[in-house]
């Protein structure tokens, strides 16, 4: 299908068609909020069930070990990236979505029902690994499958505000996970969430993803990815040889660049979400002494205005285009994190303000990286190209954020970490500068 075909489809879709649509964009990012709750729900409730999987003999080495854990689950990521993306690009997009979504569900059932340290010793530790490592696997596939599926879905000329979306679904993931810790914690109390009330939010997450799987297995597949003319195992590739083939193409390898602009966005946006979103309230708590409720709440209110920002940055992205985007958030965060690093002293109003203008600049790069991942691949090694740089860049600086921050404060050099986040930040400030603009690329396009 031609660029303009494509376009004049889009312009032109029915009113079925269009709700067709939405109904595919909520149905995937209802399964996206899911994976996105089951893989935060962990940070939330560490310092609560870290001595239930290691010894408590030690409190700060049980906890230092339980981000250890965290950090583990994006070991598997890249490897997931490249699966599960190569996977989507040979049976389809939708297949792909399944599978991830049925993995996370099982490792969420699977640390709900898992014994503790004092029941079976260090087997307990044993399958909260595992269990995180199959997580890690389907949240390689998972972000990358969902950008490409819904970018690809998405009307031309609203392609960035609904790749957008995506980040919309992971926000509301961590918000019901907040909620969550905070009902939890009402409930129960301290005493009783550490207790057994943290598996009600494992068992919970499990369940609701087997429900968002069956919602992902009736979605129709992408139309770039149906008529693409670039079937990896077409006829003449067949007729010619794999080595042949592979001497047209040149494989993956070939879109290096277009590798590297996903790696580069990534990098400083994976390291601030995981910093700002996920570990923030668990810092604020545990290294500076504010209350769980407080901590949470501030949270909760940053991401919910967060959500917003997001969607307003896609909408301006298609407007303006997705280089100008990175470039400001590439400048505010290499400029402004120390700062509102320092800002944050373990109350509610500042821990809430810091949030909010951490995330206001993260909006900026959120609101177009998902466009720009898709469009800078053909079809063929489209979901590959995005989930492997992704889960890779996620597995090195995001995933492994809370864990560095934590080692640093119980080394004393915790005040270095804020510059270790700038200097993240700058790799992607270099790759706004250096990339092209995105936002005019066909997705149907054979180069």
């Amino acid at each position: 299908m031609s660029a303009g075909a494509s376009n004049t489809a889009s312009a032109s879709a029915s009113p079925t068609a269009q709700r067709g649509r939405v109904r595919d964009l909520i149905a995937v990012n209802f399964g996206n909020t899911l994976e996105w709750y089951d893989w935060t729900i962990y940070s939330i409730f560490a310092h609560h069930f870290a001595v239930r999987f290691f010894s408590a003999d030690d409190p700060a080495s049980a906890l230092l070990s339980a981000f250890a854990v965290f950090a583990v689950g994006f070991i598997t990521r890249p490897l997931g990236g490249i699966v599960f993306g190569r996977y989507a690009d040979r049976a389809g997009r939708r297949t792909a979505l399944a599978v991830a979504m049925m993995l996370t569900a099982g490792g969420s059932l699977l640390i709900a029902v898992s014994p503790d340290y004092g029941q079976v010793g260090v087997f307990a530790s044993i399958i909260l690994v595992f269990a995180r490592l199959v997580q890690g696997l389907a949240h390689g596939g998972e972000m990358g499958t969902s950008v490409t599926y819904l970018v690809e879905r998405a009307p031309t000329h609203r392609r960035a505000l609904w790749g957008s979306s995506s980040w919309v679904s992971v926000v509301l993931g961590t918000m019901l996970a907040t909620i969550t810790g905070l009902g939890l914690n009402l409930l129960l109390g301290a005493e009783g969430t550490a207790e057994w009330g943290w598996r009600i939010a494992f068992a919970v997450g499990g369940v609701l993803g087997l429900y968002a799987l069956y919602l992902r297995r009736r979605l129709p597949e992408t139309e770039a990815f149906t008529h693409s003319p670039e079937d990896a195992d077409s006829p003449r590739e067949r007729a010619d040889g794999p080595r042949a083939a592979a001497s047209r193409s040149g494989g993956i390898w070939r879109y290096w660049r277009s590798i590297l602009v996903v790696f580069g966005l990534s990098a400083g946006g994976s390291i601030m979400f995981y910093t700002w979103l996920i570990y923030m309230p668990t810092f604020a708590q545990i290294g500076l002494g504010q209350s769980e409720s407080s901590a949470l709440t501030a949270s909760l209110i940053a991401q919910a205005v967060f959500l917003g920002l997001v969607l307003v940055s896609g909408w301006l992205g298609d407007r303006i285009g997705r280089k100008p985007l990175v470039i400001a958030f590439g400048v505010i965060a290499v400029i402004a994190t120390v700062p509102l690093f320092m800002l944050v002293d373990g109350t509610f109003g500042r821990l809430l303000t810091a949030m909010l203008l951490a995330l206001g600049a993260l909006s900026l790069l959120f609101g177009v990286n998902g466009a720009v991942w898709a469009e800078v691949f053909p079809t063929r090694y489209r979901a590959t190209g995005v989930a492997a740089p992704l889960s890779l860049a996620t597995a090195l600086f995001g995933g492994t954020a809370p864990y560095v921050n934590q080692l640093l404060v119980q080394a004393g050099h915790g005040g270095w970490f804020p510059w270790y986040l700038s200097g993240v930040a700058a790799i992607t400030l270099l790759t706004g500068l250096l990339m092209a603009e995105t936002k005019h690329l066909s997705l149907t396009r054979t180069e």
